[in-house]
This record gives C-alpha cells, sequence and structure tokens, in this order.
C-alpha cells in the first residue's frame, strides 16, 4: 500500500486523485463506470476500510485514511512474516523482475514505496546496491525505513524532496500509478525526467491495474458483460443498495500509458508484461 496523495503541483484539471493500496491485492476490488474505469475496494490485508473511514464511492481516499489504515495495519502486524505470504510473493516477482534491468555500479530510487516489500525483496538479494526510497507518508516507512540510511530515504513531495543534482540509472514506481489522473501521472513522471542520469537513466512503471484490450468477439462480449454489471453497481450504490466501497483509482489500457509517457517526454519507450503468459501486470520504460 502505497499513500501517493498530496500532489497539487502536478494538476492540470480533471478528476481528484490520491492514493493507494494494489488493485487485486483484496477481494474487495470491482470496476465501476465512466470515460476510464474505475477501481473500487473495500479492505486491504484483512483491514476492513468501513472499520476506521467513511468510505466514498466518488472521491479518492484523502491523506488521512492512509494515515489511519497504517496504524491499524501496525497494531494488527508486527513484521514481514505476518503478512499475506501470496502478497509478499507478488511482490518479490516484481523486484525480480526490477533487479533483472539494473546494471552493476547503478543508483536506483523507488517512488511511492509504500510498505516497501518490494524494497525488502531486493535489499536482501542485492544488500550492496545503491538504493534509495521515497515515500509521501513517513508513517508507511516504520519497517523499510529501518533497513536504509537517512540520506536513502526521501519523504515527500517531488520534485521538492529530492535533493538537486542527485541523479539515479533508474527510477521505477511499482503500483504508484492508478489512483492518479493522467495529468497528475504526466506531471510526476516529467518531473522525475530531471532526475535520471544523462544518456542512459530509464524510468520503468509497472501497473496493477492494466486492462488489456479485447482482441477477439469473446474478449469483447467479456468487456461489454463488465460494464453491464459496473452499470449495475453504480446504479445500487446511488441508491444506497450495495455500496462498491472506496474509490480507488482507475484502469489504463497499453495505448493509455504509451500516450502518457509521450506526454511526459519520454522516448526510446518500451513495454511488456511481468509475466507475459498471464498479461496482468503490465510495464512500460522510457528513457
Amino acid at each position: 500500500m502505497n499513500s501517493f496523495s498530496w500532489i497539487p503541483n502536478f494538476r492540470a484539471g480533471k478528476r481528484c486523485c490520491e492514493h493507494r493500496p494494489t488493485p487485486g491485492d483484496s477481494p474487495g476490488v470491482r470496476l465501476g463506470v465512466g470515460t476510464i474505469k474505475k477501481l473500487y475496494q473495500t479492505e486491504w490485508q484483512d483491514i476492513r476500510f468501513s472499520d476506521f473511514a467513511e468510505l466514498s464511492s466518488t472521491n479518492v481516499a484523502a491523506p488521512e485514511f492512509y494515515q489511519r489504515f497504517y496504524e491499524e495495519f501496525f497494531k494488527r502486524y508486527q513484521d514481514w512474516e505476518q503478512v499475506s505470504p501470496s502478497w509478499r510473493g507478488g511482490k518479490e516477482r516484481w523486484a525480480e523482475f526490477i533487479l533483472a534491468r539494473i546494471e552493476a555500479g547503478s543508483r536506483v530510487l523507488s517512488v511511492g514505496c509504500g510498505l516497501g516489500a518490494v524494497e525488502h525483496y531486493i535489499h536482501s538479494q542485492n544488500p550492496q546496491l545503491d538504493l534509495s526510497i521515497h515515500e509521501v507518508a513517513p508513517s508507511a516507512l516504520r519497517w523499510i525505513g529501518q533497513e536504509f540510511p537517512e540520506d536513502h530515504k526521501f519523504t515527500g513531495l517531488i520534485p521538492a524532496c529530492l535533493p538537486e543534482g542527485v541523479r539515479f540509472d533508474l527510477i521505477y514506481l511499482a503500483t504508484v500509478d492508478y489512483p492518479l489522473d493522467d495529468d497528475v501521472l504526466v506531471g510526476l513522471l516529467a518531473a522525475l525526467r530531471r532526475f535520471l542520469t544523462p544518456g542512459r537513466g530509464r524510468c520503468l512503471l509497472i501497473s496493477g491495474s492494466f486492462e488489456d484490450t479485447p482482441g477477439t468477439l469473446k474478449d469483447r462480449a467479456v468487456l461489454l458483460k463488465q460494464r453491464l454489471k459496473a452499470v449495475a453497481a453504480a446504479g445500487l450504490d446511488i441508491a444506497g443498495l450495495r455500496p462498491r466501497g472506496q474509490l480507488w483509482g482507475w484502469i489504463r489500457t497499453q495505448r493509455e500509458y504509451r500516450a502518457l509517457m509521450q506526454r511526459a517526454g519520454y522516448s526510446n519507450i518500451e513495454d511488456g508484461f511481468v509475466d507475459p503468459d498471464q498479461r496482468t501486470h503490465y510495464w512500460i520504460a522510457g528513457r
């Protein structure tokens, strides 16, 4: 769960966006309606959001929501081993994918690391790696913050929280994007470009809220069925009969991700899937 809220310096308009656990981490994720598909979530790591906050199906969670969530999380869990093994396994798979793209001697930054499960695994596999972590909400770093020196931890808004002149060979964002609307995400990606090592630095985004473009008539029929269910769910939510949960963010397609990277000024763009056979977790990178 990352807390990418409070990013007014990137906003140019449109929707309101904040941050987040990972879509698919719990059965509370649902599809919504609108120009872009919406995500809804009701719980994460067996912590029901309604137990500590009033949920909204129209506004993304505010910073206070995440502060309260982390308080509840750290009351329930004392170390990594107590967290869901399947969730940790997914994070380790992403970490292995990232590690495979890091060259020897690289300086790396994780943006919006949240609890830091990916970084915990990377650090355990390559303790000599020059890895820095960033998170908007300092309370999320209770565990992972103990593994990194102070000069490798950055909290707050980007770019203000990063030292002027610092450069990284790889900057990655692991499932940070979905609570951010297009303008905010483009602004964040554009701001990160100035911190890339000239000539070889790359920015890598891994999405957990990717929607594959339907290629067959069967796929299109399934998509249409999902959309009709989403319309029905929206109607029940509006009527107060079956709340959809907390608005969590938006789902994007490959075409939309590529367009956003180009808007942010990136070139030499490449993309694919962490697990090509499953096509669930999409990645895109550029320089």
